[in-house]
C-alpha cells in the first residue's frame, strides 16, 4: 500500500509544511498588530468555510478528472492565493482569500483521504487513516519550527509557503502514478451520513471544531500568557508531534479492538489533558507533557472517526462519503474559531481548554446515549 502511495504522499508532505507554517503566521501576525481574539477567530474560520463550501460536490469533480490532477489544481491555486496575501494585510482581505484557499483545501483532503481508503481494505482503513495522518501531522510539525527562520515583517512567510505549494506538484508529475478506480455514484447528503454513523458523523464535527481552535487560538493564549513568537512555534510543534507519535499505535489499536471503543477512550483522555493544561502554566516543562498527550489523542478524532464511517458505507459510496465527512469537519471548524474567544473573554486565555474540554466531554455523551439507545432498540 505505502509504494502504491509514494507519490501523493510525497506532494502532501511539501504542501503541509507550507500549512503548517502559515496557520500559525496568520494567527501570530494578526495578533502582533493588535487585532484581538474574535477578529483572528473569524479569519480563522473563514478558512474552514471555504473548506465547508468547497467540500460540497467536490468529490464527483475529482471522480471525473483523477486524484492527481485533482490535487495538482488545488495546490497550484493555493499557492496563488497566499501570493495574493501577502501584498496587503487586512483581516476582511485576509478572510476572503483564506476563505478561497479553504476551498482548495477542501478538494486536497477529500482526494488524498478518499485515495488512501480506496487503496486499503475494510479491515485495515484505521491503520491507513493513521499513516495518512501520521504524515500529515509530521509535515505539520516540521512546518511550525519554519517560524524560527521567518522574519514575520517582511514578504518571506508567503513567498517560502506559495514555493512549498508549488513544489507539492512536482512528484505528481515525475512519475506515473497508480491512482484508484472510480465509480461514479450518487452524491452521500450529510443528513445521510449523519443517520447511518450518528457518532462518525459528530465526531467529524468536533474534530473540526478542535483542530480549528487548536491552530488558531492556541497560539493567541501562548502569546498572551506571554511567550515568545519562537516559543509558539514550538508549542504547537510539541502539540502537533504529539499527533504525528500516536496515530499510528491508536490506528492499530481501533482496528484490533473496535474503532468506537478507541473513539470514546480518546474522548476521555483529550477531556483530562485540556483540564490539565487550563492550569499549567505553558513556560511549566509538565505542559509541554500534556500538550505533547493533548495532540496524540484529541488529533486521532479526525482518523478514527472517518473510519468508523466507513463501516457504514459501501465501497463504491467511499469518495461521497468522504466529501460529506469533510463537510461535517468543515462545519465544526467553522464553530470553533467562532465559539472559543467567547469562552476566552469569560475566562481569560486560558478559557479556551475550558470551551475544548466541554467539547470533548459533549462528544464521550454522544456515544454512551447512541449507544443506550441501541440496546433499547435490539430489546
Amino acid at each position: 500500500m505505502v509504494k502504491k502511495l509514494i507519490w501523493p504522499i510525497l506532494s502532501l508532505v511539501l504542501l503541509i509544511l507550507g500549512n503548517g507554517l502559515f496557520n500559525t503566521f496568520v494567527s501570530v501576525s494578526l495578533e502582533m498588530q493588535g487585532f484581538d481574539a474574535e477578529v483572528i477567530g473569524i479569519v480563522t474560520s473563514a478558512l474552514y468555510a471555504g473548506i465547508l463550501v468547497g467540500s460540497w460536490g467536490i468529490d464527483r469533480w475529482i471522480s471525473r478528472v483523477g486524484h492527481a490532477r485533482a490535487m495538482m489544481v488545488f495546490a497550484g491555486v493555493s499557492g496563488i492565493l497566499v501570493l495574493l496575501q501577502g501584498l496587503w494585510l487586512d483581516p476582511v482581505y485576509w478572510g476572503a482569500l483564506r476563505f478561497l484557499g479553504g476551498i482548495c483545501m477542501a478538494g486536497v483532503f477529500v482526494a488524498i483521504e478518499s485515495w488512501f481508503l480506496l487503496q486499503s481494505t475494510p479491515a485495515t482503513r484505521s491503520a491507513a487513516l493513521s499513516l495518512y495522518v501520521g504524515v500529515f501531522y509530521a509535515a505539520l510539525s516540521s512546518g511550525q519550527l519554519l517560524i524560527h527562520w521567518c522574519d514575520l515583517n517582511t514578504f518571506g512567510p508567503f513567498l517560502l509557503v506559495s514555493m512549498l505549494s508549488f513544489a507539492s506538484i512536482v512528484p505528481l508529475l515525475w512519475s506515473k502514478i497508480e491512482t484508484p478506480k472510480l465509480e461514479q455514484t450518487t452524491r452521500l447528503p450529510i443528513w445521510e451520513l449523519a443517520r447511518r454513523s450518528p457518532l462518525g458523523f459528530a465526531g467529524g464535527v468536533m474534530s473540526g471544531i478542535v483542530l480549528a481552535t487548536t491552530y488558531g487560538l492556541i497560539p493567541v493564549f501562548a502569546k498572551e500568557r506571554g511567550l515568545t513568537v519562537p516559543d509558539v512555534g514550538n508549542l504547537m510543534a510539541v502539540i502537533i508531534f504529539g499527533g504525528l507519535s500516536l496515530q499510528w499505535p491508536l490506528g492499530k489499536l481501533a482496528d484490533k479492538l473496535g474503532r468506537k471503543k478507541v473513539l470514546q477512550l480518546v474522548s476521555v483522555l483529550s477531556l483530562g489533558c485540556s483540564v490539565g493544561m487550563s492550569v499549567v502554566h505553558p513556560d511549566n516543562v509538565f505542559f509541554l507533557v500534556l500538550a505533547w498527550m493533548f495532540g496524540g489523542v484529541a488529533f486521532g478524532l479526525y482518523p478514527l472517526s472517518m473510519a468508523y464511517t466507513c463501516e457504514h458505507v459501501e465501497e463504491k459510496e467511499i469518495v461521497p462519503a468522504t466529501g460529506s465527512f469533510v463537510l461535517a469537519y468543515g462545519l465544526g471548524a467553522i464553530a470553533g474559531p467562532l465559539l472559543a474567544p467567547l469562552a476566552m473573554d469569560g475566562f481569560g486565555a486560558h478559557g479556551v481548554f475550558y470551551f475544548l474540554a466541554g467539547v470533548f466531554g459533549f462528544l464521550g455523551s454522544v456515544g454512551v446515549v447512541f449507544r443506550g439507545l441501541k440496546k433499547e432498540v435490539e430489546e
